[in-house]
């Protein structure tokens, strides 16, 4: 993955350990000692040596250099891994700033209430990761941007970086789903939101219906089902909260994780993106084409729908009482402040309160998707 130029049109590759990130030793086993996540890594002795190197800052070519020289081959391969498992934990970071050189291409979206612009200082990247967001593209000219992030490759690894701030390290295949992530945690960041919740969003005749559950129980599949069934598309994992008890789907791209894409490829033929991506949990995940694009204005919500798939269950919904739904939709919640404050808190109980609250058990899509469009009413 190349594109001509490196980390500053030119400069070495150079790494270090993040603030508030150092080196130990424990009856000499080495350790990383992350101060702003309050954690400890234990490593192996090359790593150990790795992560002692970084503490002092050390070009990629002299680190690689230095790992051969000590016995460990291949060495490019697993310092790729190491680095870009080491950054997305918050524990290395490369020094390097953008390119001085012009972008390749300019992309400004749309998001969460706000306007971010990606620049991409390489065609490979823009080839992974600008299709993920196209559908999201507003007119530049439409105002100032609230953040700039870069994009760019050096010596075969990928950076990424807010604002011209230090960067992040990443692998080609992390680039899209780390971008992402990104993105969300600055909207949740915003204190124009109270909270930020883990749920499914489509509507209906001007109302949210929010899907939440537990990992596993098919958000995203459910929602991708409801979409053939009247159901507008507002986004398949985070619904942002404001303070008038309204909602906002993200609406990024379906995330389509490995299992489903037989399933997803038939009912949506040509619409499952061909390249795949791995999320920062390991996860191989492929996106499905933009649905309908719709008005990010936040609804009212009109129903909440706690997902529990069943294994041959018939779909059937049964009454769920608002405070198990708050305590649910607490326990994934994230905000701001990284607590939902007593504001948040009564706006949560105040819009859950006013919703019709359900718990679908299910295993048939179709029959779970014919059951929510007859609970949600006409369209």
């Amino acid at each position: 993955m190349t594109d001509g130029r490196s980390a500053r049109d030119g400069a070495e590759l150079m790494l270090r350990l993040t603030p508030g990130t150092s080196m130990a030793f424990i009856d000499d086993q080495p350790i990383i000692v992350s101060r702003p996540r309050r954690a400890l890594f234990e490593l192996n002795q090359i790593a150990g040596y790795i992560g002692c190197r970084l503490e002092d800052g050390v070009s990629l070519p002299q680190l690689a250099q230095e790992v051969v020289e000590r016995g460990f081959t291949p060495a490019s391969a697993m310092l790729k891994a190491v680095l870009a498992d080491w950054s997305q934990s918050g524990l290395v970071h490369a020094t390097n700033r953008p390119p001085d050189s012009s972008p390749v291409l300019l992309q400004t979206i749309a998001l969460g209430g706000r306007r971010m612009m990606l620049c991409y200082h390489d065609e490979a990247l823009v080839r992974h990761v600008a299709p993920l967001f196209a559908h999201l593209q507003a007119s530049a000219s439409d105002g100032p941007v609230d953040a700039a992030y870069h994009l760019w490759s050096a010596q075969d690894l990928c950076l990424f970086s807010r604002d011209d701030r230090h960067a992040s390290v990443l692998q080609l295949n992390q680039a899209a789903t780390i971008v992402k992530a990104q993105l969300i945690q600055d909207i949740i960041s915003d204190p124009r939101w109270s909270l930020a919740l883990h749920a499914g969003c489509v509507s209906r005749n001007g109302q949210a219906l929010l899907l939440t559950g537990h990992p596993g129980a098919g958000k995203t599949t459910l929602i991708s089902w409801l979409l053939k069934c009247d159901f507008a598309y507002h986004g398949d994992d985070i619904a942002m909260l404001n303070p008038d008890g309204r909602v906002q789907g993200l609406p990024f791209l379906p995330t389509i994780k490995s299992g489903a894409w037989p399933m997803m490829a038939a009912r949506y033929p040509g619409q499952l993106h061909p390249l795949i991506h791995w999320r920062p949990d390991g996860r191989r995940v492929r996106y499905l084409a933009a649905p309908a694009v719709v008005d990010q204005s936040p609804l009212p919500v009109g129903w909440i729908v706690k997902l529990r798939r069943v294994k041959g269950a018939r779909a059937q919904l049964t009454l769920q009482h608002p405070a198990a739904l708050i305590k649910h939709l607490l326990s994934e919640a994230a905000s701001a402040s990284g607590e939902a404050d007593p504001l948040a808190l009564d706006t949560l109980i105040r819009t859950v309160s006013v919703a019709r609250t359900c718990e679908l058990h299910y295993d048939d899509l179709d029959e779970a998707a014919a059951l929510l469009g007859t609970f949600c009413g006409p369209a």
